[in-house]
């Protein structure tokens, strides 16, 4: 996915941006939305789109969130909560 290739609009452009979007399918690159010389945005094909799903995915470590959620370092049980309070 790393192609130096891409369109640009500024996002005030709508007519250019609307004509991209009506050939969506033949784009082979996405295009890159701008406002004051800054990316705001981006219109991804259904390729791109699908690899930047892949790359979230790749990047989740479950494992990491389930130590968390099993991690009891410092924790304290209810009753013993209870009795910190006098109930």
């Amino acid at each position: 996915m790393n192609s130096d290739e891409y369109n640009e609009k500024d996002v005030s452009d709508t007519e250019s941006i609307l004509e991209f979007v009506k050939t969506l399918n033949q784009e082979k690159t996405e295009l890159i939305l701008s406002s004051n010389g800054k990316q705001v945005g981006a219109i991804l094909t259904s390729e791109q789109y699908d690899w930047f799903l892949d790359q979230l995915d790749a990047q989740q470590n479950i494992e990491a969130i389930n130590d968390r959620a099993s991690d009891m370092d410092g924790a304290q049980n209810l009753s013993e909560f209870k009795k910190e309070f006098g109930k």
